[in-house]
């Protein structure tokens, strides 16, 4: 099988390594390796992004759950994205998983466009070569991904990582996606802590978005299923990081989760 995994920035405010989050990671990814199953990471870093911004005296602002990227904060991002990524890879390889961290625009992986409008540099309608991820698969590394990408001109562009995760799933042809963040489902009402979603169709999910029931940091995530979904993923699953052995669990319908299928 071949899975893409989006660790999202909030459930890495920690990045010790000894961070809980990350050590359950790492045994679910030895446990899916010695099953022969290929998996891709791809991180956010929303918490060390917003405290280097805040050192450098930048407004932090986002548009639709969209960061507002400038000229001035790409290179900060990326710095912040980068720190994220070592701290990922460092952690992994201690604990016996053989991790490669990459950047989306290493090896011309990840070609974009930007936006434009008020969310100026980020990416957008992306184009994913696999290839880089499946040699490295080819030889046994798990790779990490920062969401940086970049345009046809060499310009970085800051990348929503559930974005990038729905790409790669669809490039890849991945047998799943699975969007692990700080929340354990997808709401029918964001307000409602207790209209969590067990199981949703990728058409129920597109009339959500369309009618404007999905909101904030969830919008990215449900377009990013729907990417993957096209791409042929038969399984999309929202969970929560925190979960000791999410991946596992999610894989196996063991843990509280919104699972999109077709």
């Amino acid at each position: 099988m071949r899975y893409v995994v989006k660790l999202g920035g909030h459930s890495l405010t920690d990045l010790s390594s000894s961070n809980d989050v990350l050590l359950s990671l790492a045994e679910d990814l030895i446990t899916l390796g010695s099953q022969g199953h290929s998996v891709c990471v791809i991180h956010g870093g929303g918490p060390q992004i917003d405290q280097a911004l805040r050192l450098s005296g930048l407004e932090i602002e986002y548009v639709d759950g969209l960061r507002v990227t400038s000229s001035q904060s790409i290179s900060i991002i990326q710095t912040a994205l980068a720190g994220v990524n070592a701290a990922i890879v460092t952690t992994l390889n201690t604990m016996g998983v053989l991790c490669l961290g990459l950047r989306g625009f290493d090896g011309g992986q990840v070609l974009a466009s930007s936006l434009g409008g008020p969310w100026q540099l980020v990416a957008n309608d992306l184009s994913v070569d696999p290839s880089l991820i499946e040699t490295l698969w080819g030889a046994g590394y798990v790779p990490v991904l920062s969401p940086v990408v970049m345009d046809s001109e060499g310009q970085m562009l800051n990348c929503n990582a559930d974005e990038l995760a729905g790409a790669m799933a669809s490039a890849l042809g991945a047998d799943a996606l699975f969007l692990l963040s700080d929340v354990d489902q997808l709401r029918a009402d964001v307000n409602d802590a207790k209209s969590g979603l067990d199981l949703v169709t990728f058409a129920e999910l597109t009339t959500m978005v369309d009618e404007g029931n999905v909101s904030g940091g969830m919008i990215p995530k449900a377009k990013a299923a729907l990417v993957a979904g096209s791409g042929g993923a038969t399984r999309v699953v929202i969970a929560n990081a925190s979960t000791k052995n999410i991946l596992m669990k999610a894989i196996s319908n063991q843990a509280l989760t919104t699972e999109v299928t077709a």
